[in-house]
């Protein structure tokens, strides 16, 4: 089912680009319950055609309890349909957002720069652009790919009107069974914090609860990538080498617990060596403890597999593994247990139904030019290192 233009009296306009579990579990719940009208645009037909049948979808809230919450109305595009991108971009279009991954970001260059061209022609006004991505500065990342998309003129456009606020985004989101493929369950809990700095003021200039914002996003971005994200890729890691499936079989091993809590301890050190006073040390063991609840849901069947996919992108200088080691050598911390979660994400290789593109790639790399050259590699350090040494 084709998308059809949905002007909705007193209802403004947002476009998520991606519609999958994060789109509509997180990003596209909360905007609708902000009072938008959200058009998803993504590839997969199916998803679209669903989400333009229904007109709607229901979360549910894994907390133990019958929770569910009705997310309408919404309607959905291909991505790839300029037509019709072109067709949102003449609405009262508000906010756009993406869940689409790191990797896939600078594909949707595309379809953001004809919506870009079509409210430049029209002579409409300003709009902001928020990348929803577990990648640090990921909106700096799509808006390098825009540049390449425009002429001059559209160029200075977009400086002009177009807001890149980058932000802080944190819910998990396991894999959910349903009848329905639009359902999806996700935990209690989430956060999503934007940098008020980057921000365009727009007209009608539209508040958006459940989205925080803050003029130090630094500390909140590197506080939850180098806290929740480190936490639960070395969950993974670790569970997988002890044959556990799931994160929460991980975490509810005593051994495993005690060693990605010393880690989140080594990376805490830093973030607050680094981020002090915006954060105290009594609130960073609050959340740290609030990190491990999560973990420890009972209602959230999440495999380690799936946590602990692509580890080449999660081993990237910057990242949640590498990142918080960093921070840590920058200003000589402990950083043992961090190194240790590195090394687990190094012997990471699932098989059969799990098997993993890079998790081979990395195998194939360690077998064809040794340990140490690949992580020579992954971290940039000298050979006679002494964090590569151990």
């Amino acid at each position: 089912m084709p998308y059809e233009a949905v002007s909705l009296p007193g209802k403004p306009i947002a476009i998520q680009f991606g519609a999958g579990n994060i789109g509509r579990g997180f990003i596209g719940a909360v905007l609708s319950q902000a009072g938008f009208h959200v058009v998803f645009a993504d590839v997969q037909e199916k998803i679209v055609n669903a989400l333009n049948e229904t007109g709607r979808y229901d979360v549910h809230i894994l907390n133990g309890e019958t929770q569910i919450e009705t997310i309408e109305p919404v309607s959905a595009v291909t991505s790839t349909d300029l037509k019709a991108i072109e067709t949102i971009a003449r609405e009262p279009l508000s906010i756009i957002t993406t869940a689409v991954g790191p990797n896939i970001l600078p594909r949707l260059a595309k379809p953001i720069a004809q919506i870009i061209r079509t409210r430049m022609q029209e002579g409409m006004g300003p709009i902001n652009i928020v990348a929803c991505e577990n990648l640090q500065n990921a909106t700096d990342k799509l808006r390098e790919a825009l540049e390449s998309e425009l002429n001059d003129k559209e160029r200075v456009y977009m400086q002009d009107n177009i807001g890149f606020a980058i932000c802080s985004v944190d819910r998990i989101v396991p894999p959910f069974s349903s009848d329905n493929i639009l359902d999806v369950g996700v935990e209690p809990f989430f956060e999503w914090t934007v940098d008020s700095n980057s921000l365009k003021k727009t007209d009608p200039d539209v508040v958006i609860n459940g989205m925080h914002t803050t003029d130090n996003l630094d500390a909140y971005v590197q506080r939850k990538l180098f806290t929740l994200n480190t936490g639960h890729a070395i969950t993974a890691y670790l569970g997988f080498l002890d044959k556990k499936d799931t994160i929460l079989d991980a975490i509810s091993d005593d051994s495993i617990r005690t060693t990605v809590t010393q880690a989140l301890h080594e990376s805490g050190a830093a973030l607050l060596a680094k981020h002090h006073p915006f954060f105290s040390q009594e609130q960073h063991e609050e959340y740290i403890k609030k990190i491990l609840k999560r973990f420890s849901n009972h209602n959230l069947k999440d495999e380690v597999s799936r946590v602990g996919r692509e580890p080449l992108r999660k081993l990237r200088q910057g990242d949640r593994l590498l990142g918080p080691v960093e921070m840590c050598r920058e200003r000589n911390l402990g950083r043992d247990t961090l190194l240790l979660g590195i090394a687990a994400a190094l012997l990471f290789h699932p098989t059969g139904v799990h098997e993993d593109q890079e998790a081979n790639e990395m195998q194939d790399r360690i077998r064809q030019e040794g340990i140490e050259k690949v992580v020579s590699d992954l971290t940039g350090w000298e050979k006679d290192d002494e964090d590569l040494q151990k």
